[in-house]
């Protein structure tokens, strides 16, 4: 029987940014829970080439700056030495436990992994938080959803650093940022762009890395927002903000089905363009030693071929749950594709004096998976945005993950009014264009 203010179910980067801001502001006791060995969430069971796609400066936890602290890519291993130093600083405090390779059992219970006969029970005083919620999901723990032939040579990413010399042709299956990191880790290790085959479903817009740096994410999300209040539909929406507002796509001769937030740049862009080999026939159903069965086709494989899986949905479009509810928190984000800053806000707000009802307010906003979801999730994000700027504007001002924090005084305000001002109108357009979908 063990005591705690919070018991955090999951050290991943929502976990211990939560985390971070109550120990940051409070005395209070903090329990971090997780099946896996070391904090760091999914970053631990990532592929060892994987970076950030976004900039460190809006990444990590708000007490303790990530790499450079600007436009920083950080790797792999660069961001779990960082969580390190976070779990250490919690730790030293003498407030804040970590039980690693525990599972969560319910009503606060935990079992040791390593000891199944261990049973611990907490009383919570203040709050449950469900870290695990967005469920980020990696290719080395999740089976592929398709069949594969006993004869057939299937890896995961991770293991593709050991086995990519040893075949003349690779299939790549995914098109997400995982499938993309593949082509680009085949290409710098000198493989032909004529031996590699790339499996894409459904190509997706994307997010111009050169635009997503410190000093220029404000300008451009409002760009976006005020082109949504006059867009006739959800593609002339894209393609408007393709010309003007960072958006960028693989192929010019299609509009493409997907909006992910995935990101790159446009030198990454002309490299994954040299891939000619590309397949959309559909999601794979079965690879047997000669064929590739799709859902649109079967076709041929080539001999010594390697296959790679990249389809696991890294952030699934979970249904969106009241964040604050009695004795229960369920983190989820609450600004586009922006996770680590959403339980940071989340946090700020716990720790508000008001009540669950005025708290749940702030709208969670499911991961994006379609381009007809990104209207409603932009605008809902800027709604999210003046409603916490009107709760705590200087926190607001002064959080590193908050991407306008690295605004000058002066812009902040700037771009801070000039939201309040299109916000009305770009909800309005989103509601329209959804129900135009409903119809």
């Amino acid at each position: 029987m063990q005591e705690t203010d919070y018991l955090i179910i999951g050290a991943g980067a929502m976990g211990l940014a939560f985390a971070d801001e109550i120990f940051e502001k409070t005395k209070m006791s903090i329990t971090l829970v997780d099946r896996r060995e070391k904090a760091g969430g999914h970053w631990v069971n990532a592929y060892p080439f994987v970076r950030l796609h976004q900039p460190a400066a809006f990444y990590g936890v708000n007490s303790l700056v990530l790499g450079n602290g600007s436009t920083d890519l950080s790797s792999k291993s660069e961001i779990l030495v960082y969580y390190e130093k976070v779990i250490s600083k919690f730790r030293n405090s003498g407030r804040v436990q970590f039980l690693s390779q525990h599972n969560y059992l319910g009503d606060g219970r935990l079992v040791d992994l390593l000891d199944p006969d261990r049973i611990t029970t907490f009383t919570v005083h203040k709050r449950i938080v469900d870290a695990s919620y967005m469920n980020v999901k990696v290719p080395s723990t999740h089976k592929p959803k398709y069949e594969v032939g006993e004869d057939v040579t299937l890896i995961p990413i991770n293991e593709l650093v050991d086995h990519y010399s040893k075949w003349e042709n690779h299939y790549v299956i995914g098109n997400g940022k995982t499938g993309m990191d593949a082509v680009l880790y085949l290409l710098d290790k000198g493989v032909k762009e004529n031996k590699i085959h790339w499996i894409c479903p459904n190509q997706a817009w994307l997010f111009s890395r050169q635009d997503l740096q410190v000093g220029k994410v404000a300008n451009i999300v409002l760009k976006q927002v005020d082109i949504l209040r006059t867009a006739a539909n959800v593609d002339d929406f894209f393609l408007a903000i393709e010309d003007h507002a960072g958006i960028i796509r693989l192929d010019k001769n299609r509009l493409p089905k997907k909006w992910r937030c995935g990101t790159v740049s446009p030198d990454e862009l002309e490299n994954l363009k040299r891939i000619k080999n590309i397949i959309s026939k559909g999601r794979v159903v079965k690879i047997t030693r000669n064929t590739i069965k799709l859902e649109q086709g079967i076709i041929p494989i080539n001999a010594n071929s390697l296959f790679i899986d990249c389809s696991a949905n890294a952030l699934s479009r979970e249904k969106k749950v009241p964040i604050f509810s009695e004795g229960k928190l369920t983190l989820q984000s609450v600004l586009f594709c922006q996770q680590v800053f959403s339980a940071a806000t989340i946090a700020r707000m716990e720790l508000k004096n008001i009540s669950d009802k005025k708290r749940n307010q702030l709208v969670p906003i499911p991961h994006p998976e379609f381009k007809e979801d990104w209207p409603s999730t932009l605008a809902l994000s800027v709604e999210n945005l003046i409603f916490l700027h009107r709760q705590f504007p200087l926190w607001m001002f002064r959080s590193r993950l908050n991407f306008m924090s690295h605004e000058s005084l002066w812009n902040y305000m700037y771009y801070s009014i000039k939201a309040m001002r299109l916000s009305n109108a770009a909800s309005k357009r989103a509601r329209e264009l959804d129900k135009q979908l409903v119809t």
